[in-house]
């Protein structure tokens, strides 16, 4: 992956690139929890963890991904005193957390596979917290299949982006959807999902 070699020479680089061109920094912060702790599920290299650590030392992050060598790199160049990353699956991880966040995961997740996602998200929430999805719209969102297929070169039956609607209406048959949100930042159509667990829904 081009983020592989990237972070090796160019760590602060690569992390204002994500976190300053692929996605809204400034509107996403306001979903993040300032304090507490917080679970990025496909954290990568951590280059977006790092700067919401940096800039909240009173959150504490735990980053977790699949692949071995992204959290090999995410410690070697993204560690900080609150930050912590451990290679594993989501269904494995025990404790509470604040907040459950998957950023541009969801369009890497066949559609077989998301409700026992949701379903192991939804197990690790404290009474107050919630679970926070970062995707990218389908309709406009050509910008990021493109950068998904030809620079993180994902094959095609890899990308399965999804409308802001249709995935809350999955995410309402396991969480309680408290907000949905659509905002256009050139050149992707980002969308926003928070939604609590059902048993501590208001309704």
């Amino acid at each position: 992956m081009l983020q592989y070699l990237l972070i090796k020479r160019f760590s602060g680089l690569l992390r204002w690139y994500r976190s300053r061109l692929t996605i809204d920094m400034q509107h996403l912060s306001r979903y993040i929890p300032k304090e507490g702790r917080m679970l990025d599920v496909g954290c990568g290299v951590g280059s977006v963890d790092y700067e919401f650590a940096r800039s909240r030392p009173d959150l504490h992050i735990h980053g977790i991904d699949i692949a071995a060598k992204s959290i090999e790199l995410a410690n070697r160049y993204n560690r900080l005193p609150n930050t912590r990353y451990t290679c594993q699956p989501l269904e494995s991880v025990a404790g509470r957390y604040d907040c459950v966040l998957f950023m541009d995961v969801f369009h890497h997740v066949a559609p077989a596979n998301r409700d026992s996602l949701l379903q192991a998200a939804s197990r690790l929430l404290n009474p107050q917290g919630y679970v926070l999805i970062k995707d990218i719209e389908r309709r406009r969102g050509g910008a990021s299949w493109m950068l998904d297929r030809y620079v993180s070169r994902c094959s095609a039956d890899e990308i399965f982006l999804e409308n802001c609607s249709d995935l809350a209406d999955l995410v309402a048959k396991h969480l309680t959807v408290l907000a949905s949100e659509v905002r256009f930042r050139m050149p992707f159509p980002h969308y926003y999902i928070k939604a609590t667990a059902k048993t501590l829904s208001k309704e």
